[in-house]
């Protein structure tokens, strides 16, 4: 059995909050959301860290090592934040802590200083408001923390049990493109490092300059793919059933991690089109995608097969930069964890995810 991750790290400031979601194989999908984002995506760390917690301690009782996600997913997406943290868990293989200590410091060091205040030039054009450079440079520093060379390939043709992909969006098109770690029958692969993949999927319009990946040019997916919930189920259904796209009856662990309900405000500056059409429409597509992904799955939400977790209250005024409010994300997302509900449905959730046969050791989860 496998799993599928997919995270995002929102783009813009409060009016988004980022998610992931995982599936267990029976296939198990993680796939993370766009719709808070930049700091907000601890949360979906913590939330991830408590169901991670709580299945190894099960395995040490049971006597078995602890297991990192990298070896319970088989495929882990995400957009924005939610592709950085895929990338950490899933390409880097980190376990949740040190991600989450990579995370922190990846943060701050983008959103210490702001290089204008402003998101947009005096002719109406969108401007970087944060240095492009700091954030490779911060990227750069978690790859070869974890051991890798800022050169290796995101696809070094390494046959990994864990498949990562981003979404990013291509500047000529204004369509999504997936940026892989693994090679799709019949589709072009991306040629891009760890770095410039990292990069892609993490340039929000308005916080950072797009970057370009040979001929091609990219800002982060959040326009197109704000939620990369379905992004993470049509790749999966071209991996594991590309002549049926049947994919529910091969689904058995399904997760959506979000990083806080962003609410619904108005923006103050109704001459700016963009802040006051483009990102409130953004916020919203965010849980529009995750209905439309429980309807599909349906049977699977009933049989306790499909999860998603996103903290409702506490986190809607913590904007995208502000990297020292550590404090606040972790106590709302612990006392949205707290609850009795949520605890239900963590342990129904680590119940699915200990029946996943684990591609690196011939043992069964359970």
């Amino acid at each position: 059995m496998g799993m599928i991750p997919s995270i995002n790290m929102g783009s813009v400031s409060y009016l988004l909050a980022s998610s992931m979601v995982y599936y267990l194989s029976m296939k198990v999908v993680l796939t993370g959301e766009k719709d808070g984002g930049g700091v907000r995506g601890l949360s979906t760390l913590y939330i991830l860290k408590n169901i991670m917690d709580k299945l190894n301690d099960n395995r040490r009782k049971a006597g078995s090592p602890a297991v990192q996600p990298c070896e319970i997913f088989d495929l882990i997406g995400g957009t924005s934040t939610g592709g950085l943290i895929a990338i950490m868990l899933g390409r880097l293989q980190m376990d949740v802590d040190t991600c989450i200590t990579g995370y922190t410091e990846l943060m701050k060091s983008i959103f210490e200083e702001k290089s204008s205040w402003l998101p947009f030039t005096l002719g109406g054009k969108t401007q970087a408001r944060f240095d492009s450079s700091k954030l490779e440079d911060a990227i750069n520093k978690v790859i070869t923390s974890s051991g890798n060379s800022v050169n290796d390939l995101f696809n070094d043709g390494v046959d990994r049990g864990c498949k990562v992909f981003v979404c990013a969006t291509s500047t000529e098109t204004s369509g999504i493109r997936r940026i892989r770690s693994y090679q799709q029958q019949g589709v072009r692969d991306i040629s891009a490092t760890i770095s410039k993949a990292a990069s892609a999927t993490s340039a929000a319009t308005t916080f950072f300059s797009p970057v370009s990946i040979g001929r091609l040019t990219f800002v982060d997916g959040a326009l197109g793919a704000n939620n990369p919930a379905e992004e993470v189920e049509g790749e999966a259904a071209n991996i594991w059933c590309p002549e049926t796209a049947q994919l529910q009856p091969l689904v058995k662990c399904f997760i959506s991690i979000g990083t806080g309900d962003p609410g619904k405000k108005p923006i103050a500056n109704s001459a700016l089109k963009f802040l006051t059409e483009t990102l409130p429409d953004m916020a919203l597509e965010t849980e529009k995608t995750a209905e439309r992904v429980i309807g599909r799955f349906r049977g699977s939400f009933d049989n306790k097969r499909y999860f998603r977790f996103n903290v409702q209250q506490g986190l809607q005024n913590v904007g995208l930069a502000e990297y020292n409010a550590q404090g606040t994300i972790e106590a709302a997302t612990d006392e949205y964890l707290d609850s009795t509900e949520q605890k239900f449905r963590v342990r129904d959730c680590i119940k699915n995810l200990e029946q996943k046969q684990s591609l690196y050791m011939a043992e069964d989860f359970s």
